[in-house]
């Protein structure tokens, strides 16, 4: 039995390095991690549904509401109608008051527009409703995901 659970945790060790190779191989083809500016400050995201209903009784969705007059704002529909897609920008030559970087606070604000749009609420994974979780490996990594999914990358 203790033979059979070496060997599980040894392919597990064996996959997770594949895994974390692969990746760095990936980005150093790609020369990017995908996440780069658009060179005119465009940021976009898919957004599931009707894209009618997206500005219903003539505004967006609350976290995009906020911004919508500092912003440059155009709704294409999504590659093979799955969708539409919500572009938007800072206007030129505008401040975006009480943002610290808005670039961040524009990522933030499509991203919160496009969970409440699709689900009717801003999804959190914090706080745990079932507690803390204990500390292991793959625990970490989840735990630093989270940490870091309002930050930068992917929207």
């Amino acid at each position: 039995m203790a033979d059979k659970a070496a060997v599980a945790v040894g392919l597990g060790a064996v996959g997770v390095a594949a895994g974390l190779v692969a990746r760095s191989l990936v980005k150093k083809d790609r020369g990017s991690d995908g996440d780069a500016a658009h060179p005119e400050g465009w940021k976009a995201v898919t957004v599931l549904g009707d894209a009618e209903d997206f500005r219903s009784g003539g505004e967006y969705p609350e976290p995009l509401q906020r911004l919508a007059g500092s912003l440059e704002i155009r709704i294409d529909p999504a590659p093979g109608d799955e969708g539409f897609e919500v572009h938007a920008r800072i206007r030129q030559g505008v401040d975006v008051d009480g943002e610290g970087d808005p670039n961040a606070a524009l990522r933030a604000a499509l991203r919160d527009a496009k969970q409440v749009f699709e689900t009717g609420e801003v999804l959190r994974a914090t706080p745990r409703p079932h507690g803390k979780r204990p500390h292991t490996l793959l625990g970490g990594v989840v735990d630093e995901a989270e940490d870091d999914a309002k930050g930068e990358g992917v929207l």
